[in-house]
C-alpha cells in the first residue's frame, strides 16, 4: 500500500523535473537566439556607401600632405558603433611580435565629458599601451606616445566613437582646443581618422576650418531616403528579411507582410537598434508562452516593454486603434530626432 500510495507523488516529482528540463532547454535556446540577433550585422545601402568611402580614404591617404579623415553621423540606434566594428574587422587582429604589438585599426570610445588628456589616454589604451592610465603625464607626453605607438604598431587608421561627447555638457578644454589637438594629432600620425557620433558631433568640425578641411566628407548612416517614405520602407523590409534569415521563429512569423513591416517600421522609427530591442522582447514573450510564432498581441506587449512604457492603446503601433504616423511628438520615443538623411559633399 505504501508503494502504491507513493506513485502519484513520484509522478508529480518526475513531471516537475521534466518541466524544469524543458524550461531550461527553452531558456538556453532563447538565449542563443537573442545572442545571434544582437550579433547580426546587416549591411544596408547607407552602410555600404560609408564602407566604400572608407576604402577610398585608406587608398588615397598616403598621397596626402596633411591628415585626412571622415565623419560618420547618425541618430541613436542606426548602427554606428556596429559599423565601426565592421570597419575594424576588415583589418587583422592585434598581433604580438617580439618587440611590439601590431594594432592595424584601433577603435577608441570617447569618454563622457572628455578633455584632451582623457581622450589621449583612451587612444593609448586602444593602441595597447599598458601605461595609458598612469597619472602625472602631460598632454604633450601623451600625444607624443600616441604618434610613436600609431607608427610603431603600424596602425592604418584611427576610429573614434561617441564623438558627440565632445559637444555634450562641455567642461574643461574648449571645443576649439580639442579640435586643434585633433588636427595636430592627425597631421603627426599621418593616417586617416574617422569620427563617429550623433549629428551634433559636426560642431567639432564647424568650429575649426583647418580640421574641417582635413575631414573632407561627412556621411550620415540612415535607412531613410529624402524622396519618399515608401523607398525607406523598402530598404527597411530588406533589413527585416536579412534578420529573419538567421532566426527561424522570426521567419515563420510573417514579418515581411506589408502591414506588419509598416508597424515594425513605425515602432522602431526605421532604426536597427530599436528594431533589435523590439524583436528580442517579442521573442522572449513568445518563447515563454510556448508560441511557435510571434503574434500581433505579443508585439504590442514587446513595444511597451522594450521601446515605450507609455505606448498603450492608440499610442501603440500594434494596437488596432493606432493611426500610422511617426512617434516624434513631445514625450514620444523619437521626439527631437530627425530622419532626413544628409550627405555633405567634399569641400575644397
Amino acid at each position: 500500500m505504501k508503494w502504491t500510495s507513493r506513485l502519484p507523488l513520484l509522478n508529480q516529482e518526475s513531471a516537475k523535473k521534466m518541466e524544469s528540463v524543458l524550461t531550461n532547454e527553452s531558456e538556453i535556446g532563447l538565449n542563443k537566439t537573442i545572442e545571434t540577433l544582437h550579433n547580426l550585422r546587416v549591411a544596408h545601402t547607407g552602410w555600404q556607401e560609408i564602407l566604400d568611402e572608407f576604402n577610398d580614404l585608406i587608398t588615397f591617404a598616403p598621397y596626402s600632405n596633411e591628415g585626412v579623415g571622415m565623419m560618420i553621423i547618425g541618430e541613436s540606434g542606426v548602427g554606428k558603433t556596429t559599423l565601426l566594428k565592421a570597419i575594424k574587422s576588415r583589418f587583422p587582429e592585434a598581433q604580438q611580435r617580439d618587440d611590439r604589438t601590431l594594432v592595424p585599426c584601433p577603435l577608441v570610445s570617447i569618454p563622457s565629458r572628455p578633455t584632451i588628456k582623457s581622450v589621449a589616454q583612451a587612444t593609448l589604451a586602444a593602441l595597447g599601451d599598458p601605461l595609458a592610465g598612469v597619472g602625472g603625464q602631460t598632454t604633450v607626453e601623451l600625444t607624443s606616445r600616441i604618434v610613436c605607438l600609431a607608427k610603431g604598431c603600424e596602425s592604418r587608421a584611427l576610429l573614434f566613437d561617441e564623438a558627440n561627447h565632445f559637444v555634450d555638457g562641455r567642461r574643461g578644454d574648449s571645443l576649439l582646443q580639442i579640435s586643434d589637438w585633433f588636427k595636430e594629432l592627425s597631421d603627426q600620425c599621418e593616417i586617416p581618422f574617422v569620427l563617429c557620433g550623433l549629428p551634433r558631433s559636426e560642431a567639432i568640425l564647424e568650429c575649426n576650418v583647418q580640421l574641417r578641411r582635413r575631414f573632407s566628407t561627412t556621411l550620415e548612416l540612415s535607412l531613410f531616403d529624402q524622396t519618399t517614405d515608401k523607398l525607406s520602407l523598402t530598404r527597411f523590409t530588406k533589413v527585416i528579411k536579412a534578420i529573419c534569415s538567421h532566426i527561424p521563429m522570426l521567419s515563420h512569423s510573417n514579418l515581411l507582410d506589408s502591414d506588419t513591416a509598416t508597424k515594425l517600421f513605425v515602432a522602431s522609427d526605421g532604426r536597427i537598434g530599436p528594431l533589435v530591442k523590439l524583436l528580442s522582447a517579442a521573442l522572449k514573450i513568445a518563447v515563454r508562452k510556448s508560441q511557435a510564432v510571434i503574434e500581433g498581441s505579443v508585439f504590442e506587449r514587446a513595444f511597451q516593454r522594450a521601446i515605450w512604457r507609455s505606448g498603450v492603446g492608440s499610442l501603440n503601433p500594434f494596437n488596432s486603434g493606432f493611426k500610422i504616423r511617426r512617434l516624434d511628438k513631445p514625450s514620444e520615443p523619437y521626439a527631437g530626432t530627425s530622419r532626413d538623411p544628409v550627405k555633405r559633399t567634399k569641400k575644397s
